[in-house]
């Protein structure tokens, strides 16, 4: 008698940043059971001729959605990135990549497929998967402070200069 394998109908759900289509991953990671999707500013970012055609190869034959995020997604997400101490860290690019996975998660599993650090932290807090390719990856949430290094001021918007004394602000893990 032979035995069977039965595979899950599940889909999985890839959604890739710039370092992804950089390194072709969307033409590597075939499978019926996987729907890869990224953003219109991640498009924007793959800029090189050689990333350009395999991604214009991918979107030919189906291989990539483009999606873009909704604004009060991409709000909620900007409000977590300052809750957690990433906002400083955190592009619009990147933003609206884990936007995309908050809002995808709600359709099933997703992984997103970053190198990006402060990616993975803000993804690992919202409890979305992810990937790294060419690093190991985070393994742990931090928490992050941006305060000035003299007078102590913090903030939770996007000033790189301290108002009160003119100093560069920095990141801390709290």
């Amino acid at each position: 008698m032979a035995h069977e394998q039965h595979y899950s109908s599940k889909k999985i759900i890839l959604v890739l940043d710039t370092t992804a289509f950089i390194a072709k991953y969307q033409l590597q990671a075939y499978s019926p059971f996987v729907e890869i999707y990224t953003t219109p500013s991640v498009i924007q970012e793959a800029k090189d001729r050689e990333s350009r055609d395999s991604l214009q190869l991918s979107l030919d034959i189906g291989r990539v959605f483009i999606k873009t995020p909704s604004k009060n997604t991409i709000s909620e997400v900007v409000k977590v990135a300052r809750e957690i101490g990433e906002h400083t860290s955190l592009s619009q690019t990147d933003i609206e990549v884990i936007a995309l996975a908050k809002e995808l998660s709600r359709k099933g599993k997703v992984i997103v497929i970053t190198d990006d650090y402060s990616i993975q932290n803000t993804l690992l807090y919202l409890g979305i998967s992810f990937k790294p390719l060419r690093t190991m990856g985070i393994k742990y949430f931090r928490k992050y402070v941006v305060r000035c290094p003299k007078c102590g001021y913090t903030t939770s918007s996007n000033e790189t200069i301290c108002p009160i004394c003119d100093s560069r602000l920095v990141k801390k893990s709290s």
